[in-house]
C-alpha cells in the first residue's frame, strides 16, 4: 500500500495537533524539577562553546548508555544499534561486514554512515569494497556510550554520512585510580577477558584498556574461527584554556565471516532447512574445505578459510581544543592509520540436485548416446556420492571459497574554529577545515569449489565413468571446479578536502533556528591491472584451463568529483522538557576508489539526496517520548550486481531513484523503581521512484513503484526491565520484529517477518562484583535474514526455486559474565 498524499497530511497535522496539546495539558501535571532522560549533553552533530541537552537538539539523535551496553555487551558494532529508530540492520556474515540501512536510503553495508571514535573516523570512507567501517572498529568495555545522529547535520560536520553519524565515546582517566576485569565465557566455545585501568599521572590523565578472546563460533566448523583482541591507551591532560588527549589503538584478530545456509520450503511455504542441514547451527565450512592451493600462472596461492575476516590495525589519534579569547576556541582532531583486511570464506554460490549439478556444468563431457556417466567421489575418503539420497537430500553446491585482501593507510584532520556572540539573539557559530587522504590497495582471488550440502560439508570431485563404471576423466582438482573465478588487482589514492560552517541562532528562549553548509571535493587516482583467461595446463582436470589472472597492463585512472550539502531546521522547546523541531537537508555521496577498483573506466555518478523530518521530544522522569516523522529522496543510487560470463562473475551497475516515507519513535516508561519499559519502532513505505534496465535477456525491464529490497514496512523493539531485590537484580528482555520484505528489485523473493527475544540479567554481588547473563534469540526463533545477492540484487535467479542459498538467525546461545571493579 503507498503512502498518500492524504497520509502525509495526517502525519504532519498529528505532530502539529501533539504539539498543541501536549504542553499545556502536561504543563499543569509534571513537577518542574524532576531529572529526565533529555538531560543528557550531546556532543555529536553539532559545534559551540555551550552544551546542548538531548531533549533540546533541532535533530533525531539517541543516545545508548553505559549501563545499557554493559547489560547487553554487544557483540559488534550493529549489535549495539539495534535499538536505534530509523535503522535496519542486517547481520549475515558475522560480527563485522553487516548492513545498516537509515530511513529507507537504499546503500548497503556503511556507504551512507559515518563510523566515530571521540568524533573522528575510524575510516575516512567507511564504504570502501569489501572493507566495510565496522571491520575497523571493535565493541569492548573501553567504550563508555554512543551517540547516533540521524540525518540533519551529520553530513554537515562528517564525510560520507548523509544517513547518520555513529559516535563511540571512549573512556578517559580520571582524577582517582579506576579499574576493571571481566571475563565472559558462551556455550559455543568462547572465552573472553575485558580489561581496563585509568587513573592521574601528576596533572595528567591516562586510560588503557582492551579485550583477548578465543571463538568457535556460533556455527562450529570443526576448528577455532576466531582469536585475538583490541588494546587501546589514552594520555590526557585538561589545562586553564583547554585540553589534549592522545590516543592509540591495535587490533589484531581473526572473527567468523560466514558465508549462507541452504534453505527449502514447507507445506505453509515457510523456510526451513533443507534435511541433513540444520539452519539454525551448521554451516557448509568445515575442516576439508579449510584449506585450498590455488593454481595461478604464478605458482600457487594459499587459500585458508580460517582466516575469516583477519584485521590488523594500528591507529593514532589526538584531539584537542584552547580557548583563544572568551566564547571563541579552536577545536583540532586528527588520526592516522594503518592496516590490514583479509576477508576469506566459503560462500554458496549455486546449489542443485547432485544430478542436475554435474549435466549443467560438466554435461558436455559426457554427451548423450557415448554411454559415459558423471559421478561425484568425496575427495578425502574416494568413497561415492549418493546422487540421490546422500546426506537425505542429494544436492551438492558449487561455492566460491573467496579471498579479498584490503592494505589501507589513511590520514584525517579535522579543524574547527567555533565562536558564541550576542546578534538579535545568541549564536553558536562554526567554520572548519576537513582533510583525508586514503591510500587503497585491492586484490582478489578465488576458485569454484564442489561440496555436499551439510554440516561441515566434505568436498567434492566429480568424475566421468565409461559404461562398465571405470573412471574415465577426473574432471575436478581436489575438489576445485574452476580457478580464477574472481580475481582483481588494484591500486588507489584519494584526496578530500572539504569546507564547512554552521550556526545556532537562538532568537528566543524557546526559539532557535540553526543551519549549516559543506562543500567536498575528493580527488582519486590508482591504477588497474587488465584481466585474461588462460590455460595454465598446470592439471589434468579442466579446473584450470581457463583462469582470469592478470595480463600486466596497468590501466590509470584519474577523477575527481565535488558537491555541496547544506541543512536548515528550526527547534521550538514549548518547555524545557518539551519540544518540536523540523528540518531540511539537501546532500549527497560522493564516488570513492572503490568505484574503480575493478574498472579504471568506470563512471561513477554523484549520488545526491533530500530529507524532510519533523519531530516531537518530551522528556519527563517517568517517561519520555521522541518521535519523528520522515521523507527521503535518494536520486542516481547505484546498484552494483553480477553477471556470470563465461564462468567469471562480472559486475554491472543499473542507476535508479528511490523515495521513502516513514516514521520513527523511540520511547521509556518508568513508572516505579522496579519496572521500566523502553521501545523503539519504525515504520517506512520504501519505493524506487525510476528503475528502469534490461536485464540478461536483452528485454528493456522497468521496476518502478517495486518495494525497495531489503526493508520491512514495519520493524520494532520493546525492551521490559524489572529490578528486584532493591535493584541489585535487573532482567530485562529485548523483543524484536523485523517485517516483510524483498531480496530483489524485482520483488519476486519475499522474506517472511520474524520475531527474535533476547534476555539478559545482571546481578549485584556487592559493589565491586556484578554478574551478567546474556540469552540471545531465547526461544531459538527461526528467520531468514537475507537471500542470495550472487543469484542476483535486481532478478533473482533463484526465484521460484525449490532449493535456495540465503542466510538465517543464529541459534539461541548463553553467555555468563562477571566483573569486578574498584
Amino acid at each position: 500500500m503507498k503512502f498518500s498524499t492524504v497520509s502525509r497530511l495526517v502525519l504532519s497535522c498529528a505532530l502539529c495537533a501533539g504539539a498543541a496539546w501536549i504542553s499545556p495539558a502536561l504543563a499543569q501535571s509534571a513537577p518542574a524539577d524532576e531529572a529526565t532522560e533529555g538531560d543528557e549533553i550531546i556532543v555529536t552533530g553539532r559545534a559551540g562553546t555551550t552544551e546542548q541537552k538531548k531533549v533540546d537538539a533541532s535533530y533525531a539523535i539517541s543516545t545508548i548508555s553505559s549501563e545499557e551496553l554493559q547489560m547487553r555487551a554487544p557483540i559488534g558494532v550493529v549489535e549495539a544499534l539495534k535499538q536505534v529508530p530509523g535503522f535496519f540492520i542486517t547481520n549475515t556474515s558475522g560480527e563485522a561486514s553487516s548492513g545498516v540501512r537509515v530511513r529507507g536510503i537504499p546503500s548497503d553495508g556503511f556507504q551512507t554512515v559515518a563510523l566515530l571514535e571521540d568524533g573522528i573516523a575510524i575510516q575516512a570512507d567507511p564504504g570502501l569494497g569489501w572493507l566495510n567501517g565496522d571491520q575497523s572498529l571493535r565493541y569492548d568495555q573501553t567504550v563508555e556510550r554512543i551517540e547516533v545522529v540521524r540525518g540533519g547535520p551529520s553530513s554537515i560536520f562528517y564525510s560520507n554520512a548523509p544517513g547518520a553519524a555513529i559516535n563511540f565515546i571512549s573512556r578517559k582517566g580520571g582524577d582517582t585510580l579506576k579499574g576493571l576485569a571481566r571475563y565472559e565465557a558462551a556455550d559455543y566455545g568462547s572465552h573472553r577477558v575485558d580489561g581496563w585501568l585509568g587513573g592521574p599521572i601528576g596533572d595528567w590523565r591516562f586510560f588503557v584498556g582492551g579485550y583477548y578472546r578465543l571463538n568457535d563460533g556460533p556455527r562450529n566448523a570443526g576448528f577455532r574461527l576466531g582469536e585475538g583482541g583490541q588494546i587501546r591507551a589514552n594520555l590526557s591532560r585538561d589545562f586553564g584554556r583547554g585540553s589534549v588527549t592522545f590516543g592509540i589503538k591495535r587490533i589484531d584478530e581473526r572473527i567468523t565471516n560466514w558465508g549462507g545456509g541452504i534453505y527449502t520450503t514447507d507445506a505453509n511455504g515457510d523456510a526451513i532447512g533443507v534435511p541433513g542441514f540444520d539452519p539454525k547451527r551448521d554451516t557448509i565450512q568445515g575442516p576439508e574445505s579449510r584449506y585450498f592451493d590455488f593454481r595461478t600462472p604464478d605458482g600457487t596461492y594459499g587459500f585458508d578459510s580460517g582466516v575469516g575476516s583477519t584485521v590488523k590495525l594500528t591507529q593514532y589519534s589526538f584531539t584537542g581544543d584552547y580557548e583563544l579569547a572568551d566564547k571563541v576556541k579552536i577545536e583540532q582532531n586528527i588520526r592516522y592509520r594503518e592496516s590490514w583486511t583479509r576477508r576469506n570464506s566459503i560462500t554458496p554460490y549455486s546449489v542443485s540436485t547432485a544430478s542436475a549439478l554435474l549435466s549443467g556444468n560438466f554435461g558436455a563431457a559426457a554427451p548423450a548416446g557415448s554411454g559415459r556417466t558423471l559421478g561425484l567421489v568425496y575427495r578425502d575418503s574416494g568413497e561415492h556420492y549418493d546422487l540421490a539420497n546422500a546426506n537425505g537430500n542429494g544436492l551438492a553446491l558449487v561455492n566460491l571459497a573467496r579471498s579479498y585482501t584490503t592494505p589501507l593507510s589513511e590520514f584525517i584532520s579535522d579543524t574547527r574554529l567555533v565562536a558564541s556572540f550576542e546578534l538579535a539573539g545568541t549564536h553558536n557559530f562554526a567554520f572548519g577545515g576537513y582533510y583525508a587522504n586514503v591510500d587503497e590497495g585491492f586484490e582478489t582471488n578465488s576458485a569454484a569449489i564442489l561440496t555436499e550440502v551439510a554440516d561441515q560439508a566434505r568436498v567434492l570431485d566429480a568424475y566421468v565413468y565409461a559404461a562398465n563404471g571405470a573412471p574415465l576423466l577426473k574432471l575436478t582438482d581436489n575438489g576445485v571446479a574452476a580457478y580464477g573465478s574472481e580475481w582483481n588487482n588494484a591500486q588507489g589514492t584519494s584526496d578530500t578536502y572539504a569546507l564547512y560552517a554552521s550556526d545556532e541562532w537562538q532568537i528566543t528562549d524557546k526559539l532557535r533556528l540553526d543551519g549549516g553548509v559543506r562543500w567536498e571535493r575528493i580527488a582519486i587516482k590508482g591504477e588497474v591491472e587488465g584481466k585474461r583467461r588462460v590455460n595454465l595446463g598446470q592439471s589434468s582436470t579442466v579446473a584450470d584451463d581457463s583462469v582470469t589472472t592478470g595480463n600486466g597492463v596497468f590501466t590509470p585512472y584519474k577523477r575527481s568529483f565535488d558537491r555541496t550539502a547544506w541543512t536548515v531546521g528550526a527547534n521550538y522547546q514549548f518547555e524545557p522538557w518539551f519540544g518540536a523541531f523540523v528540518r531540511y537537508t539537501d546532500t549527497f555521496r560522493l564516488p570513492n576508489i572503490s568505484s574503480f577498483i575493478g574498472n579504471a573506466g568506470a563512471d561513477p555518478v554523484i549520488q545526491t539526496m533530500n530529507f524532510i523530518e519533523g519531530g516531537l521530544k518530551f522528556s519527563r522522569r517517568a517517561f519520555d517520548l521522541y518521535l519523528t516523522g520522515f521523507r527521503t529522496k535518494y536520486n542516481s543510487y547505484e546498484i552494483s550486481d553480477f553477471r556470470n560470463i563465461n564462468g567469471t562473475l562480472t559486475p554491472f551497475r543499473v542507476l535508479g531513484d528511490t523515495r521513502t516515507w516513514g516514521t520513527e519513535l523511540e520511547a521509556g516508561w518508568r513508572p516505579t523503581t522496579w519496572f521500566d519499559l523502553h521501545a523503539a519502532w519504525t515504520w517506512q513505505d520504501a519505493r524506487f521512484t525510476d528503475f528502469v534496465y534490461t536485464n540478461n535477456a536483452g528485454v528493456l525491464t522497468d521496476y518502478s513503484d517495486h518495494r525497495m529490497n531489503g526493508l520491512p514496512h514495519n520493524s520494532f523493539r520493546v525492551s521490559p526491565a524489572f529490578n528486584l531485590f532493591g535493584s541489585k537484580l535487573r532482567i530485562e528482555s529485548d523483543i524484536n520484529y523485523s517485517g516483510q520484505r524483498y531480496t530483489d528489485v524485482a520483488n519476486e523473493i519475499s522474506l517472511k517477518p520474524f520475531w527474535v527475544v533476547d534476555l539478559t540479567a545482571s546481578y549485584e554481588v556487592s559493589p565491586n562484583v556484578q554478574l551478567n547473563l546474556i540469552v540471545s534469540n531465547l526461544t531459538n526463533e527461526f528467520g531468514l535474514v537475507n537471500g542470495n545477492p550472487r543469484a542476483g540484487t535486481i532478478d533473482n535467479g533463484e526465484a521460484g526455486q525449490a532449493i535456495f542459498i540465503g542466510s538465517s538467525q543464529f541459534r539461541r546461545s548463553f553467555r555468563g559474565a562477571v566483573t569486578f571493579r574498584f
